[in-house]
This record gives structure tokens, sequence and C-alpha cells, in this order.
């Protein structure tokens, strides 16, 4: 009967320690995607906050937010290292960055050319070099887009509201495609 105990209780041990040395894996389920203002400032871009907001004045940025769902494995990984009894986390996809589409509903217009509706202006070199991508480390904001204040200031923009459409697809094929509803100050 000791023995029994004993051989539980190392099992229970083993699980224990294989639990807490290795990661939790996710994946990027789906996305949230919204318009954006940068409430506190840093000198590194990645440690920007932003605010959700649908009037964009000063600034044109959007964000997205990544939605992670849980990856359920049985491993039992007795021959990895465990520094510090607490798991980690790995995302096991992404975003692809060239499959990136934004486009605007209605036309504007950039250094005196009109930018039909319905464009992906990641198609068009002059406007892709005047956007910033760039991982952001508030919840929420986990990929930002920064367009140049150069790009705000050549630009002209109708009052109307713009529905905003981005759409994507991750390293394990899954497509996204989430629009919101802006009003771009000039």
């Amino acid at each position: 009967m000791r023995k029994a105990l004993k051989i539980i209780g190392i099992y229970l041990f083993l699980i224990v320690v294989n639990q807490s040395c290795s990661p939790d894996h996710y994946y990027i389920s789906d996305i949230e995607f919204n318009g954006a203002k940068v409430s506190e400032t840093d000198k590194e871009k990645n440690y920007n906050y932003f605010t959700k907001t649908d009037i964009l004045k000063d600034d044109i940025v959007f964000t997205i937010g990544y939605r992670y769902q849980s990856i359920a494995s049985l491993d039992f990984g007795l021959s990895e290292k465990c520094y510090a009894f607490t798991k980690g986390e790995s995302i096991d996809n992404y975003l692809l960055e060239d499959t990136y589409s934004l486009k605007f509903d209605h036309p504007f217009i950039y250094k005196n050319l009109t930018i039909n509706a319905n464009q992906n202006l990641f198609e068009i070199d002059d406007i892709k070099n005047q956007i910033k991508i760039y991982e952001g480390r508030n919840e929420g904001a986990n990929k930002v887009f920064l367009f140049s204040p150069e790009f705000k200031k050549e630009s002209v923009f109708t009052s109307d509201d713009y529905e905003v459409t981005f759409s994507c697809r991750t390293s394990d094929n899954r497509n996204f495609e989430k629009k919101v509803i802006v009003k771009i100050e000039n």
C-alpha cells in the first residue's frame, strides 16, 4: 500500500512540475479592429498607449487586438528544463503582413490625387510608405497602424463617416475581415 502511495505521489509531482514548466499554447482565433488615438506617448512607439475612438482628429491610427483561444494538448515533456514555476505562453500563429488590406468606403484626396473608394491602401506604394506598422503593448492594440503626420497634412477627407475595412490572413490560413466606422477630421 505504501509503495502504491509513493508511486501516485511521484506521478502527481511530475504532473505538477510538467504543467508549471511547459508553456500554454494559444492561437489567434479572432481580431478586433478599431480607430484609436494616442493617449500616452513614449520615446519608443511600441510603448505608446491608445484609446479607442471613432473620431480621428490629430492622428490617423488604427489598432488590431488579438483574441486568443487555447490549444489543448497532452505533452508530458519530462525532459524539458524548468527554471521557474511559472508558465510561459506561446502563440502558434501570426498575421501575415503581405495579406493586409485597408480600404475606405469613400474616396479621399491625397497629394491632389483622388484615391477611389474601396481601394487597398497597402497597394499604393506612396501611401503604404506613410503607414508605420508596429507591435503594440497594451491590450486591444497588439498591432498598430500609424499614418504619418505628412499623410494627414496632404490628405483631404469628406465630412462623411468612413467605413474602414481591414482584412488579413494568418499563418494557419484563417481569414479575418473587420469594419469600423470613423470620422476623419481635416
